[in-house]
């Protein structure tokens, strides 16, 4: 029987879950406590893990995997990491199976960009107190597939 174009014989191509982009491959935002005082650091954790049976990879479109954002009770973004330096191609990700990225980040409580101690550029003002939250959007692309992953959020927190 014919059941339409793309199986082997003719039928329909059926659903394979590692075929699908992003197949295993998740990423988590974390944070190490629920409060922080007035001007503590806030350790922020990202994760990218490929918990599939097969190797991966994600291109970007410049040097930058993932951009960070802290955002208001609103969901208004007071901060964030994106970064406005082009790279002259692409960047490419291997993940081997069960193979884990982690990389931290420390905001110290300022609006604007989030930037390093020892960057040149400045962070704007204390964030007022109240509940935030982080949100990360990952940038990285499976060949041949324009689907992106859901964006991954911290729990709330509270700035005292």
């Amino acid at each position: 029987m014919n059941a339409g174009p793309g199986g082997a014989d003719g039928g329909e191509a059926p659903f394979v879950l590692d075929r699908e982009p992003f197949a295993g491959f998740e990423v988590a935002v974390l944070l190490d406590r629920r409060a922080y005082a007035a001007g503590e650091p806030v350790r922020i954790t990202v994760t990218a893990a490929n918990r599939g049976d097969a190797f991966v990879e994600h291109r970007y479109p410049g040097w930058q995997r993932y951009v960070l954002s802290v955002r208001d009770e609103l969901h208004r973004v007071v901060a964030d990491d994106r970064i406005e330096r082009h790279a002259d191609g692409e960047a490419l990700d291997r993940f081997a199976p069960g193979q884990l990225l982690i990389q931290p980040t420390y905001w110290d409580q300022t609006g604007g960009p989030v930037v390093a101690a020892w960057a040149a550029e400045a962070s704007g003002p204390r964030v007022p107190p109240g509940r935030y939250r982080v949100r990360v959007t990952w940038l990285g692309r499976e060949a041949g597939h324009r689907s992106e992953l859901p964006d991954a959020w911290s729990h709330w927190f509270e700035l005292v």
